[in-house]
């Protein structure tokens, strides 16, 4: 009788590369092999090709992380429900409340909220190996201004957090961590641009991404970048010259190679999105996607909320179609060709506001080292 281990290595990667990221932890906890399969970058590659014809998404809702595949064209064409879950929460993760994730390069850094931890204790989570490690803030945040963190890798992929405050009085402070060292350290920056409270940033190839404004000029929307390997924020190119007060632009990932974004005016009810062509430190050039007009009830569900720039998109490429969620009702609408647009799903979030963008499997290790959190914790492979 042959057994599972005396099958040909090809066959065994082509078996394990068509498992679910549902039965992953199941599969890796067979045999150290198999584990160390799936940190193969290789393998990693092979199965993310197998998962192409869904699209991937990070889900916070009601406080939790959920890990879903999504099925554009299966809901398009009315054949079966949008969403699916693809892994399940992991240990620790299961009894915090997570308010805030960033995501880049198959990395999850979450922003906890409960009674065992400080508001501002963040966990990396690689839901792909299924690790998990705590980082421990340099210092407590201060009570006035607004904050926000990003992660990214320089060019030795070495990946980082940064972390900024800004303050009510206009100044700012830069901390950045280095997971190699395990350490942070203060960063001394300048910047001639603002980026509004509740702006998130888009992570894609190591640096971060921000639509921000000039702080000389009024209402001018701008695309920013935080390079990881200067460890500086540098100017990429002029989004708009008319942007108007109101008008709602977000910036979403496509296959973690290319920038999205979606322009929506207030005097208007059209939804335009464009994606790159070229992304490189000094040239940026973009290609239209998508031109929808849609219903102005319609509009006004997808961007109403406070602020409208928390709202999220996917885009599928192959397929021409985009998946907007908006940032109170939890309900997500679709746009197409020929001016199609329809609410796919409905629902409403009980605590913070939905955070919704792709994810793409990656074996990206995260770096053996200390492991902060109550007690002693080790990381957990699977």
């Amino acid at each position: 009788m042959t057994r599972i281990s005396d099958l040909p290595q090809d066959l065994i990667e082509e078996i394990l590369s068509r498992v679910p990221l549902t039965s992953q932890r199941a599969a890796r906890s067979t045999c150290k092999q198999w584990n160390g399969l799936y940190k193969d970058e290789n393998f990693t590659k092979k199965h993310r090709g197998k998962a192409a014809n869904d699209t991937m998404m990070i889900m916070v809702y009601d406080s939790r992380v959920r890990l879903v595949s999504v099925d554009l064209h299966g809901i398009h064409k009315q054949k079966r429900g949008l969403f699916e879950l693809s892994t399940e929460l992991i240990g620790i993760l299961k009894r915090i409340e997570v308010f805030e994730v960033y995501h880049c390069d198959g990395l999850l850094l979450c922003l906890t909220d409960c009674r065992m931890m400080k508001p501002d204790d963040p966990v990396v989570w690689n839901p792909y190996l299924g690790q998990v490690r705590w980082i421990k803030p340099r210092r407590k945040l201060a009570i006035s201004g607004s904050y926000r963190y990003c992660m990214g890798y320089d060019n030795k992929n070495n990946h980082k957090i940064l972390r900024f405050l800004d303050h009510d009085d206009g100044t700012a402070e830069h901390d950045i961590y280095d997971f190699k060292s395990d350490s942070w350290r203060v960063l001394d920056l300048t910047s001639d641009w603002i980026i509004l409270d509740y702006r998130e940033g888009l992570s894609l190839k190591g640096n971060t991404y921000f639509v921000a404004r000039e702080r000389e000029v009024e209402y001018r929307e701008s695309l920013i970048c935080f390079d990881f390997t200067s460890e500086r924020f540098r100017h990429c190119l002029d989004l708009e010259s008319n942007y108007r007060n109101g008008d709602t632009v977000i910036l979403s990932a496509v296959r973690e190679e290319q920038l999205a974004v979606l322009f929506s005016r207030v005097d208007t009810n059209t939804i335009e999105i464009r994606i790159t062509t070229k992304i490189e430190a000094n040239e940026v050039s973009w290609r239209n996607f998508l031109k929808v007009d849609v219903e102005p009830s319609m509009l006004r569900g997808m961007f109403s909320g406070f602020p409208s720039y928390r709202s999220s998109f996917l885009v599928d490429e192959k397929k021409k179609v985009a998946l907007i969620y908006d940032n109170v009702f939890t309900s997500a609408y679709m746009i197409a060709e020929n001016n199609y647009s329809n609410i796919v799903a409905r629902g409403r979030t009980t605590c913070w506001p939905p955070v919704v963008c792709s994810y793409v499997p990656s074996s990206v290790q995260i770096q053996k080292g200390p492991v902060h959190a109550r007690g002693k914790r080790k990381l957990r492979d699977f």
